[in-house]
């Protein structure tokens, strides 16, 4: 088993990637939420106006966490 440093900084990466993905394509995240809602809890999922904005506010705290969650393993 990955020592507990290891586990830390690949799910650091993954918040970073994460982040990065919000950040680029809030759009394409949104209408695959759409998508999700639609076929598999059958109800309709309609954003709001500033919906996108939101994802990248996401995006930009996921990369910031997974910076700060990879930077406090070199400790």
């Amino acid at each position: 088993m990955p020592s507990y440093r290891t586990l830390v900084r690949r799910l650091s990466v993954l918040g970073v990637l994460a982040g990065v993905v919000h950040l680029l394509v809030p759009s394409r995240l949104l209408a695959t939420a759409r998508w999700g809602y639609d076929r598999v809890l059958a109800v309709e999922f309609a954003p709001r106006p500033n919906a996108a904005r939101r994802v990248r506010l996401i995006g930009l705290l996921m990369l910031v966490a997974g910076v700060l969650g990879y930077r406090a393993t070199d400790r």
